[in-house]
């Protein structure tokens, strides 16, 4: 080798040795479809109707169009026809013998459960959130097409981090693989690839669907309180500390909100927004009898300290079929005037506990006194003044 090129070959290497090393790829940032890229922040909405629906025990078991349609559009006792829900929560807590979430003494979901669920509100376009784009397509034929796409929320599973939830002896390493992985949940950080599977297998759904009418706006967890050491029953159970706070940030980044809705005064209620959670609606639970621990007071006491929207609970005990139906509708009742004269109507999203299917029920009972009721509901949700802002 000459002379001149040996010395610039050592040059060179001297000066690679002192440049900084790149920065290795991120692998697992997040990577936002044009539609979510488009967003400024996360979407907005107002009234938000819970839809039970993936688990096999569930009568009827799958959403059509006709049982969306009542909760899509709403026509008063004048014959005028309105666009009504503004956002859908697709929701379940079990698919069949397993448990998506804490609250069965089932054995845990696996991949395979999370799943089904994926195909039971994904999988057939004429049912569930394709049924939902068919009942709003059919109300824009009548109604125009609404000024904004009707919002889906969908619901998360729980990443559980034992095999039998309340055995902490079983196994950890049960749930399935991602990407050629085996997953164990004892790892927090598997806990989150499974939830960022799980969430992005939603997003390329909805990407490839490419609805008019609807639009996916986030994610719903599941659990119904979020123990944290020191806040709760047997947080050693899911850890929530070390899971949701990166799952909001991981949804953040694409515009997608983070829902939750906690049982009266459950743990991580006066916590909520230190998880990263957007919409947080607490349970008053009144509406099934007194209790001493749930009073209207301390309920709006709470819901105000912490910042909290409201969700409104009823289920078919209220129809006029059943016995002691007027107690129900009197409690029903209550949640709206509360929420009015407590200040969370028209400050406050509001969220809608509807039973099974009590909202289509209620619609087509052919009871003066289900459907004053009815009307009644829907006049609140029309008339929410949040929705004017």
């Amino acid at each position: 080798m000459n002379k001149p090129l040996s010395i610039l070959l050592a040059a060179l290497v001297l000066l690679t040795a002192t440049l900084p090393a790149a920065a290795a790829p991120k692998g697992d940032a997040p990577q936002p479809y044009a539609w979510e890229s488009a967003r400024d922040s996360i979407l907005s909405y107002t009234d938000l109707v819970l839809c039970y629906g993936g688990s096999t025990h569930r009568k009827p078991y799958e959403w059509t169009a006709g049982r969306f349609a009542p909760m899509v559009s709403y026509t008063d006792p004048e014959g005028t026809e309105h666009w009504l829900f503004d956002s859908f929560l697709c929701i379940e807590f079990q698919m069949g013998p397993y448990s998506i979430n804490l609250g069965q003494h089932l054995d845990s979901g696996t991949r395979k459960q999370w799943e089904e669920l994926l195909d039971y509100w994904l999988g057939d376009p004429a049912t569930g959130v394709g049924a939902l784009e068919t009942a709003v397509a059919a109300a824009a034929e009548r109604l125009g097409v609404p000024a904004e796409k009707r919002k889906v929320v969908m619901v998360m599973p729980d990443p559980i981090i034992y095999e039998y939830y309340s055995d902490m002896d079983s196994p950890t390493i049960y749930w399935g693989e991602v990407n050629g992985r085996e997953m164990d949940f004892s790892k927090a950080a598997d806990r989150i690839t499974a939830y960022k599977w799980y969430i992005d297998r939603v997003r390329r759904h909805f990407d490839e669907a490419d609805y008019r009418y609807i639009e996916l706006a986030g994610f719903y967890i599941v659990s119904e309180d979020l123990a944290t050491p020191g806040d709760g029953w047997n947080p050693e159970l899911k850890r929530w500390e070390e899971v949701i706070p990166s799952v909001a940030e991981y949804l953040h980044a694409l515009n997608h909100s983070l829902a939750w809705i906690p049982y009266n005064r459950a743990a991580g209620y006066t916590r909520w927004r230190e998880m990263g959670i957007d919409y947080a609606y607490m349970q008053p639970n009144i509406f099934w009898g007194r209790h001493a621990d749930y009073t209207w007071e301390r309920f709006f006491s709470d819901v105000k300290a912490n910042n909290l929207a409201m969700e409104l609970e009823f289920d078919d005990e209220l129809l006029a079929k059943n016995p002691g139906c007027e107690a129900y509708r009197t409690r029903l009742r209550e949640y709206m005037s509360g929420a009015r004269t407590n200040g969370i109507y028209g400050t406050q999203p509001l969220a809608y506990y509807q039973g099974q299917d009590t909202f289509y029920n209620l619609s087509t009972s052919s009871s003066a006194a289900d459907r004053a009721i009815f009307d009644e509901l829907c006049r609140f949700v029309l008339n929410n003044p949040l929705r004017k802002q």
